[in-house]
């Protein structure tokens, strides 16, 4: 029609996902002083540009992109606002979006968090979380491997993960819970499913589901949903709890999932 350039739908929904992103890290530093004043004496922003009701979301994005390593070092530039570094360093994907969304493979993608890393970062500093999280790390890389998964992306304290084998996704989780980082306990959320692929991450409503299952799950629990249950069927040593139905946010109806364990 007429030559006009036509916009990828990839390309629309990487860019809605980031706007949402810098939108909302931007609320949260008007809401919160001490955290803008600490951001602004690294000179990662300054009060008159927020202060701008036509200040662009996307310049604060760009600027903690470029700033990454730094939010990584401290993780408390971030965790003062009630925004987690998942919200800016999962945006960091430069890959060019595919002409179309292909809708597969089918995935079990797990999510993982440890529970208490706020408190702990300002408790003990952002030299022993930055320390503590590097050998988490690393940890998991060795753990996933091991199990056939491949991580997919770092989310600050938590991990997106993706296995082609439901079986070696439990197995993997109920390792992960083993090697969790003292004194802080990791929690882990489980769904399976066909995923939308984006270069080389993966996102659609398995993704979505199985990050809101992790943050129904307690510190040192892994739960699942009865679909990963149903697909990686009898396992030795392993047991699978009664499900229950849960109410998840941004879910529409109640979800059947169980928690895994050692048995």
């Amino acid at each position: 029609m007429g030559g006009m350039a036509r916009e990828e739908p990839g390309s629309r929904l990487a860019e809605t996902i980031k706007r949402r992103v810098a939108q909302g890290i931007v609320a949260a530093m008007r809401r919160d002083r001490e955290a803008l004043r600490k951001l602004s004496e690294r000179g990662i922003i300054d009060e008159a540009w927020l202060a701008d009701p036509a200040a662009d979301p996307w310049e604060l994005l760009r600027r903690l992109q470029h700033r990454a390593r730094e939010i990584r070092e401290n993780p408390s530039l971030l965790t003062d606002l009630g925004v987690s570094s998942v919200d800016v360093l999962c945006c960091q994907s430069r890959a060019v979006a595919p002409r179309t969304l292909p809708v597969g493979p089918d995935l079990t993608v797990v999510f993982t968090d440890l529970e208490g890393f706020t408190p702990f970062t300002r408790r003990e500093g952002d030299e022993s979380a930055s320390r503590l999280l590097g050998e988490h790390y690393a940890a998991v890389d060795d753990l996933v491997a091991g199990r056939g998964g491949r991580v997919v992306k770092r989310l600050g304290d938590g991990h997106l993960l993706t296995f082609p084998q439901p079986r070696a996704a439990v197995l993997a989780g109920l390792d992960l819970l083993d090697a969790s980082p003292e004194p802080l306990r990791l929690r882990v959320g489980g769904h399976a499913g066909k995923v939308v692929a984006l270069g080389e991450d993966v996102l659609g409503d398995v993704v979505n589901v199985a990050s809101r299952l992790v943050g129904a799950a307690s510190g040192g629990h892994s739960l699942v949903t009865t679909e990963v249950r149903d697909r990686a069927g009898r396992l030795p040593g392993v047991v699978f709890g009664e499900p229950q139905a849960l109410a998840l946010k941004g879910i529409d109806e109640p979800l059947p999932a169980c928690e895994v364990r050692r048995g």
